[in-house]
């Protein structure tokens, strides 16, 4: 049994190594990307607010390219953390700008979506918190309404820019900052002793 799954985990980097497409069906096909997903965000681990705190970020292949043949990206989001996902703080520019100062085109511009998002860049049950300034290079993604994605299932949404997988990233949540600032502190403090002596 164990030799027949590390067999199949072999063959599936083999695969993937030498060029095997990979596509992510987590995203409706939209526009120029009938394949689904240009990008999957896997999100690893949450906090107890169902926040992630960590995540991988895989580019589909072949590269599918803005989905709207200009300059917009396809993402999805699966969880694989083990707990409920509610949302995804990102950050990032491309070609200087941020990936959330949207211009009005976003993927439900172009198909019909079940969406409460203004900003039509959401796909079911996803809204965008703490954008709507000049630059918008980070944002909170909250996905799955009140209930959030269960552990295995995923949600999508498009982002502004043809962004690589390289240009995401997380953006620490306030408490992370906190607990940042108060390691730093303690470092500090024990420089400083040290220093005394």
């Amino acid at each position: 049994m164990k030799f027949s799954v590390v067999l199949c985990m072999l063959v599936a980097a083999a695969l993937v190594a030498f060029g095997a497409p990979v596509s992510f069906s987590q995203c409706p096909a939209v526009g120029a990307d009938t394949s689904g997903c240009e990008l999957l965000i896997t999100v690893t681990s949450v906090n107890g607010a169902g926040a992630s705190t960590a995540f991988t970020v895989a580019t589909s292949s072949p590269d599918l390219g803005p989905y709207d043949a200009s300059d917009d990206t396809l993402i999805g989001a699966q969880n694989a953390s083990g707990a409920i996902l509610k949302s995804i703080t990102l950050s990032g520019t491309v070609a200087g700008d941020g990936i959330f100062d949207f211009e009005g085109d976003g993927a439900c511009t172009i198909i019909t979506c079940s969406s409460t998002d203004s900003t039509k860049y959401g796909g079911p049950g996803v809204t965008f918190t703490g954008i709507g300034g000049t630059f918008d290079s980070s944002g909170t993604v909250n996905v799955g309404g009140t209930t959030g994605v269960a552990n295995g299932s995923s949600a999508w949404f498009s982002l502004e820019g043809t962004i690589p997988a390289s240009v995401i990233s997380g953006t620490p949540e306030p408490g992370s900052l906190a607990l940042l600032g108060t390691g730093l502190a303690a470092l500090l403090g024990i420089r400083r002793r040290r220093m005394k002596k």
